[in-house]
């Protein structure tokens, strides 16, 4: 017998169903998008194919997504007709626990599942969401991901922990979606975009990580997949005019001034910059080498030396040991930014990566190039930093050059 099942706690027609008959599910939900500010309203049918492949398909109207329910139900039927050839008994027993699993989310494949899984000899504990993210945190950290890869799980997944203090099991999707709609700054303010989609990417993560590790069943982690991503707004890319980084460099010193100027002319990010080491630094090879644990993709990066960095680097270069000498990331984002305002220089976050991305797509013309040296992507370098500068001006930045130079190796001008 076909079977519509309501969620009990949305008997309205803004509630999920399950639509069922033997062995065949279907489930549908309401699902919304929004495209250029306006929401869109439409509904989402999911379902398995005999051959065991999940389909899943949207319309804009409830009666639509039904009819299309009723006919994968009969494909199934012809297909599989063993499967609804079920005998009185088994019919019996079939709706029992059909009906035992009601309101509870999971169909009757998963909880066998979950039966089986319980009894096996290898027998998975239960996981809290806590747990899980300690893993995964613990996981990337052996896999080799960089030292900010671990701490981003870890802060993003932290209030996360704290909000379910529960299994990660009963975590439902819907629970999810009003989590991150929840989210909000330090100050209380709405989370931008942007963080927002950070925070589900890092839960997409905690949950597929939780199904490879059989705390959680398959589908779950495909449901938590499937929420749409917020609308994310793309800044404008924020640069230094040659002009005025020029002073910022003129009122730094040491190894702050060298950091600068890496950052400006090589274009490393902050985090990168106080990782790096002074035997990264290859001068008479004319290149900045990255190993992967200090990149934020982990993948080693090797960067051309441009003379006029050559010329800023040559009076404090040292044969090893970190140039940073501020006790963690944001002490020398915060030191670099108070020389900027003390040479009177609005600081521009991300500035001078924006700044090296922009200057020298202006004069390379080549985004692969540009994206291989700044470890992006051609896509986003392209999208992010096609003509915001003249080549002219592209020419001023790399021609930004210490008052007297310092004796360094010659090196012949590139383009």
């Amino acid at each position: 017998m076909l079977s519509v099942a309501r969620s009990k706690q949305k008997q309205n027609d803004r509630g999920p169903q399950e639509i069922r008959h033997g062995s065949f599910v279907a489930r549908l939900y309401p699902a919304s998008r929004t495209v250029g500010g306006k929401a869109y309203h439409y509904f989402r049918l999911t379902y398995h194919t005999p051959d065991g492949l999940r389909k899943v398909r949207d319309f804009r109207e409830r009666d639509a997504a039904v009819k299309a329910a009723k006919e994968a139900m009969g494909a199934f039927s012809m297909a599989r007709p063993d499967a609804l050839a079920w005998s009185p008994a088994e019919l019996a027993e079939l709706d029992a626990a059909t009906k035992a699993l009601e309101g509870t989310g999971a169909s009757l494949f998963a909880a066998v599942q979950g039966f089986i899984a319980s009894h096996s000899a290898k027998q998975v504990p239960p996981r809290t969401v806590a747990e899980v993210a300690a893993e995964l945190a613990k996981d990337r950290e052996g896999a080799g991901c960089s030292e900010e890869h671990v701490r981003d799980i870890t802060k993003r997944l932290e209030p996360f922990a704290k909000a379910f203090q529960c299994q990660i099991a009963s975590v439902t999707p819907p629970l999810v979606r009003e989590y991150l709609t929840s989210l909000r700054g330090v100050r209380g303010q709405p989370l931008t975009g942007r963080s927002r989609d950070n925070a589900r990417r890092m839960i997409v993560s905690l949950f597929n990580f939780a199904r490879q590790q059989r705390y959680i069943p398959r589908e779950l982690a495909e449901e938590i997949a499937e929420i749409p991503p917020p609308v994310v707004e793309t800044p404008a890319a924020g640069i230094f005019t040659p002009e005025a980084f020029g002073r910022v460099l003129g009122a730094a010193s040491g190894t702050d001034q060298a950091l600068l100027a890496i950052g400006a002319f090589a274009g490393l990010r902050a985090a990168e910059l106080h990782r790096l080491e002074w035997q990264d630094i290859r001068l008479a090879e004319r290149v900045i080498v990255l190993a992967g644990a200090k990149t934020k993709t982990a993948s080693r990066r090797v960067i051309e030396i441009q003379p006029n960095l050559a010329e800023w680097l040559a009076p404090d270069l040292q044969p090893f040991g970190r140039i940073s000498r501020h006790a963690h990331e944001h002490a020398l984002s915060w030191a670099l930014m108070k020389i900027a305002r003390a040479a009177g220089v609005p600081w521009v976050k991300n500035g001078m990566r924006h700044s090296f991305c922009s200057y020298r797509l202006a004069v390379t013309k080549n985004a692969v190039q540009v994206a291989h040296e700044a470890g992006n992507s051609p896509a986003m370098v392209f999208k992010h930093y096609r003509e915001l500068v003249t080549e002219a001006q592209g020419k001023a930045w790399f021609d930004i050059r210490p008052e007297k130079p310092a004796n360094v190796i010659a090196m012949p001008a590139t383009a």
